[in-house]
Protein backbone atom coordinates (compact mmCIF):
# COMPACT_ATOMS: atom_id res chain seq x y z
CA UNK A 1 0.00 0.00 0.00
CA UNK A 2 1.26 3.47 -0.86
CA UNK A 3 1.78 5.96 1.94
CA UNK A 4 -0.87 8.66 2.43
CA UNK A 5 0.19 12.34 2.38
CA UNK A 6 1.73 13.63 5.59
CA UNK A 7 -0.97 16.31 5.94
CA UNK A 8 -3.59 13.57 6.31
CA UNK A 9 -1.59 11.85 9.03
CA UNK A 10 -1.06 15.15 10.84
CA UNK A 11 -4.79 15.90 10.64
CA UNK A 12 -5.65 12.48 12.05
CA UNK A 13 -3.17 12.77 14.92
CA UNK A 14 -4.36 16.27 15.83
CA UNK A 15 -7.98 15.07 16.08
CA UNK A 16 -6.92 11.95 17.98
CA UNK A 17 -5.13 14.08 20.58
CA UNK A 18 -7.71 16.89 20.83
CA UNK A 19 -10.80 14.63 20.60
CA UNK A 20 -12.35 17.52 18.70
CA UNK A 21 -12.30 18.52 15.03
CA UNK A 22 -12.72 22.19 15.98
CA UNK A 23 -9.81 22.23 18.45
CA UNK A 24 -7.60 20.22 16.09
CA UNK A 25 -8.31 22.64 13.24
CA UNK A 26 -7.34 25.57 15.48
CA UNK A 27 -4.08 23.89 16.50
CA UNK A 28 -3.13 23.18 12.88
CA UNK A 29 -4.23 26.59 11.64
CA UNK A 30 -6.63 25.24 9.03
CA UNK A 31 -10.37 25.36 8.50
CA UNK A 32 -12.53 22.65 10.03
CA UNK A 33 -13.90 21.51 6.63
CA UNK A 34 -10.33 21.13 5.32
CA UNK A 35 -9.37 19.11 8.40
CA UNK A 36 -12.43 16.88 8.07
CA UNK A 37 -11.64 16.32 4.39
CA UNK A 38 -8.08 15.21 5.19
CA UNK A 39 -9.30 12.73 7.81
CA UNK A 40 -11.96 11.40 5.43
CA UNK A 41 -9.35 10.94 2.70
CA UNK A 42 -7.12 9.01 5.10
CA UNK A 43 -10.02 6.77 6.11
CA UNK A 44 -10.81 6.14 2.44
CA UNK A 45 -7.15 5.37 1.75
CA UNK A 46 -7.09 2.79 4.56
CA UNK A 47 -10.60 1.51 3.86
CA UNK A 48 -11.77 1.84 7.47
CA UNK A 49 -13.21 4.29 9.97
CA UNK A 50 -10.71 5.80 12.40
CA UNK A 51 -13.21 7.79 14.53
CA UNK A 52 -16.66 7.30 15.94
CA UNK A 53 -18.36 10.67 15.61
CA UNK A 54 -21.42 11.93 17.45
CA UNK A 55 -22.86 15.35 18.14
CA UNK A 56 -21.20 15.26 21.57
CA UNK A 57 -17.91 13.41 21.13
CA UNK A 58 -15.21 12.07 18.86
CA UNK A 59 -13.77 8.69 19.83
CA UNK A 60 -11.09 6.54 18.24
CA UNK A 61 -12.03 3.19 16.77
CA UNK A 62 -9.80 0.23 17.56
CA UNK A 63 -8.06 0.77 14.23
CA UNK A 64 -7.71 4.48 14.98
CA UNK A 65 -6.13 3.74 18.36
CA UNK A 66 -3.67 1.35 16.69
CA UNK A 67 -2.68 3.98 14.14
CA UNK A 68 -2.28 6.65 16.81
CA UNK A 69 0.02 4.41 18.87
CA UNK A 70 2.46 4.30 15.97
CA UNK A 71 2.12 7.84 14.65
CA UNK A 72 2.54 9.57 18.01
CA UNK A 73 6.25 8.73 17.87
CA UNK A 74 6.82 8.59 14.13
CA UNK A 75 5.46 12.00 13.11
CA UNK A 76 7.52 14.04 15.61
CA UNK A 77 10.61 12.09 14.54
CA UNK A 78 9.82 12.79 10.90
CA UNK A 79 9.37 16.51 11.60
CA UNK A 80 12.70 16.59 13.43
CA UNK A 81 14.45 14.76 10.58
CA UNK A 82 13.08 17.24 8.03
CA UNK A 83 14.00 20.23 10.21
CA UNK A 84 17.52 18.93 10.79
CA UNK A 85 17.97 18.31 7.07
CA UNK A 86 16.64 21.77 6.20
CA UNK A 87 19.02 23.41 8.67
CA UNK A 88 21.97 21.11 8.02
CA UNK A 89 25.29 23.00 8.17
CA UNK A 90 23.93 26.10 9.92
CA UNK A 91 25.36 25.03 13.28
CA UNK A 92 28.46 27.21 13.88
CA UNK A 93 30.17 24.10 15.21
CA UNK A 94 29.94 22.46 11.75
CA UNK A 95 31.52 24.97 9.34
CA UNK A 96 31.85 24.79 5.59
CA UNK A 97 35.54 23.90 5.15
CA UNK A 98 37.24 25.37 2.08
CA UNK A 99 40.70 25.05 0.58
CA UNK A 100 42.35 27.26 -2.02
CA UNK A 101 45.56 27.72 -3.88
CA UNK A 102 46.97 31.02 -2.64
CA UNK A 103 46.59 32.58 -6.09
CA UNK A 104 42.96 31.46 -6.39
CA UNK A 105 42.19 32.64 -2.86
CA UNK A 106 43.48 36.13 -3.65
CA UNK A 107 41.51 36.44 -6.87
CA UNK A 108 38.28 34.49 -6.26
CA UNK A 109 37.66 34.03 -2.53
CA UNK A 110 36.62 37.62 -1.62
CA UNK A 111 33.86 37.77 -4.23
CA UNK A 112 32.68 34.17 -3.76
CA UNK A 113 32.67 34.42 0.03
CA UNK A 114 30.81 37.74 -0.03
CA UNK A 115 28.06 36.26 -2.21
CA UNK A 116 27.87 33.11 -0.09
CA UNK A 117 27.59 34.99 3.21
CA UNK A 118 24.84 37.18 1.78
CA UNK A 119 22.90 34.02 0.93
CA UNK A 120 23.77 32.02 4.09
CA UNK A 121 24.67 34.52 6.83
CA UNK A 122 24.47 31.91 9.61
CA UNK A 123 26.83 29.36 8.04
CA UNK A 124 30.33 29.39 9.50
CA UNK A 125 33.14 29.20 6.93
CA UNK A 126 36.73 28.06 7.50
CA UNK A 127 39.19 28.61 4.63
CA UNK A 128 42.88 27.76 4.23
CA UNK A 129 45.47 27.69 1.45
CA UNK A 130 47.73 24.81 0.45
CA UNK A 131 49.52 23.26 -2.49
CA UNK A 132 47.53 21.34 -5.08
CA UNK A 133 48.80 18.05 -3.64
CA UNK A 134 47.75 19.10 -0.14
CA UNK A 135 44.29 20.16 -1.32
CA UNK A 136 43.60 16.93 -3.19
CA UNK A 137 44.69 14.91 -0.15
CA UNK A 138 42.62 17.00 2.29
CA UNK A 139 39.43 16.55 0.28
CA UNK A 140 40.12 12.83 -0.04
CA UNK A 141 40.58 12.53 3.75
CA UNK A 142 37.37 14.44 4.42
CA UNK A 143 39.17 17.41 5.98
CA UNK A 144 37.80 19.85 3.37
CA UNK A 145 34.33 20.00 1.82
CA UNK A 146 35.57 21.73 -1.31
CA UNK A 147 38.87 23.05 -2.69
CA UNK A 148 39.89 25.27 -5.60
CA UNK A 149 43.07 23.91 -7.14
CA UNK A 150 45.02 23.26 -10.29
CA UNK A 151 44.76 19.80 -11.78
CA UNK A 152 46.82 16.87 -10.57
CA UNK A 153 46.37 13.16 -11.45
CA UNK A 154 44.11 11.67 -8.78
CA UNK A 155 42.97 8.21 -9.86
CA UNK A 156 43.76 6.72 -6.44
CA UNK A 157 41.77 9.35 -4.53
CA UNK A 158 38.01 9.44 -3.87
CA UNK A 159 37.64 12.90 -5.41
CA UNK A 160 36.32 14.60 -8.52
CA UNK A 161 37.89 17.56 -10.34
CA UNK A 162 35.59 19.95 -12.19
CA UNK A 163 37.55 22.37 -14.38
CA UNK A 164 36.34 25.94 -14.78
CA UNK A 165 39.36 27.72 -16.30
CA UNK A 166 42.49 27.04 -18.36
CA UNK A 167 45.32 29.32 -17.19
CA UNK A 168 48.11 29.62 -19.81
CA UNK A 169 51.76 29.53 -18.78
CA UNK A 170 54.00 32.52 -19.32
CA UNK A 171 57.74 33.10 -19.14
CA UNK A 172 58.55 35.49 -16.28
CA UNK A 173 61.62 37.65 -16.90
CA UNK A 174 63.25 40.88 -15.92
CA UNK A 175 62.46 43.63 -18.42
CA UNK A 176 66.17 43.93 -19.22
CA UNK A 177 66.48 40.22 -20.07
CA UNK A 178 67.53 39.39 -23.69
CA UNK A 179 64.24 37.51 -24.29
CA UNK A 180 61.95 40.15 -22.78
CA UNK A 181 61.18 41.88 -26.09
CA UNK A 182 59.95 38.68 -27.76
CA UNK A 183 56.25 38.12 -28.55
CA UNK A 184 56.62 34.44 -27.70
CA UNK A 185 59.32 32.34 -26.08
CA UNK A 186 59.85 28.61 -26.53
CA UNK A 187 60.50 26.41 -23.53
CA UNK A 188 63.86 25.42 -25.01
CA UNK A 189 64.89 29.08 -25.19
CA UNK A 190 63.74 29.76 -21.61
CA UNK A 191 65.62 26.75 -20.26
CA UNK A 192 68.94 28.11 -21.54
CA UNK A 193 68.90 30.23 -18.35
CA UNK A 194 68.97 29.49 -14.63
CA UNK A 195 65.43 28.54 -13.61
CA UNK A 196 63.45 29.51 -10.51
CA UNK A 197 60.99 26.66 -9.96
CA UNK A 198 58.08 25.56 -7.79
CA UNK A 199 58.26 22.97 -5.04
CA UNK A 200 57.17 19.39 -5.67
CA UNK A 201 53.47 18.82 -4.97
CA UNK A 202 52.33 22.06 -6.60
CA UNK A 203 50.30 22.27 -9.79
CA UNK A 204 52.93 24.61 -11.24
CA UNK A 205 55.67 22.03 -10.67
CA UNK A 206 53.55 19.28 -12.23
CA UNK A 207 52.98 21.35 -15.38
CA UNK A 208 56.54 22.63 -15.79
CA UNK A 209 57.88 19.08 -15.36
CA UNK A 210 55.44 17.89 -18.04
CA UNK A 211 56.58 20.64 -20.44
CA UNK A 212 60.24 19.75 -19.88
CA UNK A 213 59.57 16.06 -20.47
CA UNK A 214 57.76 16.94 -23.71
CA UNK A 215 60.95 18.52 -25.11
CA UNK A 216 63.30 16.18 -23.26
CA UNK A 217 65.06 19.16 -21.72
CA UNK A 218 65.58 19.47 -17.94
CA UNK A 219 65.78 22.87 -16.28
CA UNK A 220 68.90 24.21 -14.64
CA UNK A 221 66.94 24.82 -11.45
CA UNK A 222 68.70 26.99 -8.90
CA UNK A 223 65.81 27.57 -6.45
CA UNK A 224 62.36 26.14 -5.67
CA UNK A 225 59.56 27.91 -3.76
CA UNK A 226 56.02 27.19 -2.64
CA UNK A 227 54.65 30.65 -3.37
CA UNK A 228 54.55 32.50 -6.66
CA UNK A 229 55.45 35.81 -4.99
CA UNK A 230 58.76 34.31 -3.84
CA UNK A 231 59.46 33.14 -7.39
CA UNK A 232 58.77 36.64 -8.75
CA UNK A 233 60.98 38.19 -6.08
CA UNK A 234 63.92 35.97 -7.05
CA UNK A 235 63.48 36.76 -10.74
CA UNK A 236 63.36 40.47 -9.86
CA UNK A 237 66.63 40.04 -8.00
CA UNK A 238 68.26 38.62 -11.15
CA UNK A 239 68.56 35.05 -9.81
CA UNK A 240 67.10 33.50 -12.97
CA UNK A 241 63.93 33.16 -15.08
CA UNK A 242 60.72 31.28 -14.39
CA UNK A 243 57.40 30.07 -15.77
CA UNK A 244 54.13 30.88 -14.06
CA UNK A 245 50.47 30.68 -14.98
CA UNK A 246 48.87 33.93 -16.12
CA UNK A 247 46.90 34.20 -12.88
CA UNK A 248 50.10 34.21 -10.83
CA UNK A 249 52.23 36.40 -13.10
CA UNK A 250 53.33 39.90 -12.06
CA UNK A 251 50.91 42.65 -13.19
CA UNK A 252 51.45 44.28 -16.58
CA UNK A 253 52.61 47.52 -14.95
CA UNK A 254 55.33 45.85 -12.84
CA UNK A 255 58.43 48.08 -13.21
CA UNK A 256 60.95 45.21 -13.16
CA UNK A 257 59.21 42.11 -14.51
CA UNK A 258 57.31 41.12 -17.63
CA UNK A 259 55.42 38.00 -18.70
CA UNK A 260 55.71 36.58 -22.22
CA UNK A 261 53.58 33.71 -23.62
CA UNK A 262 55.35 30.34 -23.74
CA UNK A 263 55.10 27.97 -26.69
CA UNK A 264 56.47 24.69 -28.05
CA UNK A 265 54.66 23.37 -26.09
CA UNK A 266 51.89 25.76 -25.09
CA UNK A 267 50.68 24.51 -21.69
CA UNK A 268 47.98 25.55 -19.26
CA UNK A 269 47.31 25.19 -15.58
CA UNK A 270 43.77 23.84 -15.43
CA UNK A 271 41.91 25.33 -12.47
CA UNK A 272 38.91 23.59 -11.01
CA UNK A 273 36.90 22.49 -8.00
CA UNK A 274 37.86 19.39 -6.02
CA UNK A 275 35.01 17.59 -4.27
CA UNK A 276 34.70 14.19 -2.67
CA UNK A 277 32.88 11.47 -4.62
CA UNK A 278 32.05 9.52 -1.48
CA UNK A 279 28.35 9.09 -0.73
CA UNK A 280 26.92 11.53 1.80
CA UNK A 281 29.62 14.20 1.41
CA UNK A 282 27.97 16.65 -1.01
CA UNK A 283 26.02 19.40 0.75
CA UNK A 284 23.78 22.21 -0.47
CA UNK A 285 26.17 24.80 0.97
CA UNK A 286 29.22 23.33 -0.77
CA UNK A 287 27.31 23.19 -4.06
CA UNK A 288 26.24 26.81 -3.75
CA UNK A 289 29.77 27.93 -2.86
CA UNK A 290 31.06 26.10 -5.93
CA UNK A 291 28.63 28.10 -8.07
CA UNK A 292 29.81 31.35 -6.47
CA UNK A 293 33.48 30.48 -7.15
CA UNK A 294 32.79 29.79 -10.81
CA UNK A 295 30.88 33.06 -11.09
CA UNK A 296 33.73 34.92 -9.36
CA UNK A 297 36.22 33.47 -11.85
CA UNK A 298 34.06 34.56 -14.76
CA UNK A 299 33.74 38.11 -13.41
CA UNK A 300 37.47 38.41 -12.64
CA UNK A 301 38.52 37.30 -16.11
CA UNK A 302 35.82 39.28 -17.90
CA UNK A 303 37.12 42.36 -16.06
CA UNK A 304 40.66 41.48 -17.15
CA UNK A 305 39.64 41.22 -20.79
CA UNK A 306 37.79 44.54 -20.60
CA UNK A 307 40.84 46.22 -19.08
CA UNK A 308 43.04 44.81 -21.82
Amino acid sequence: MSLPPTRQLEAFLAVAEARSFRLAADRLGMSQPALSQNVAQLEAHLGMALFLRSTRSVRLTAEGAELRSHLSGLLPALREALDRTRNFGTDPGVPLRLGFLASAAARYLPHALGRFRAEFPDVAVHARDDTAEGLFAAVDRGELDLAVSSYLPHKDLAVEFTQFRADPFMAVLRRDHPLASRERITWAELLDYDFIGANAGSGTRFITDEAMRAINRPARTVMDFNHFTAVAAMVSAGMGVSALSALTCPPADDPLLCAVPLCDPAVTRNLGIITSNREGTASRHASRFQEHVIEAARLVHDAGRSAA
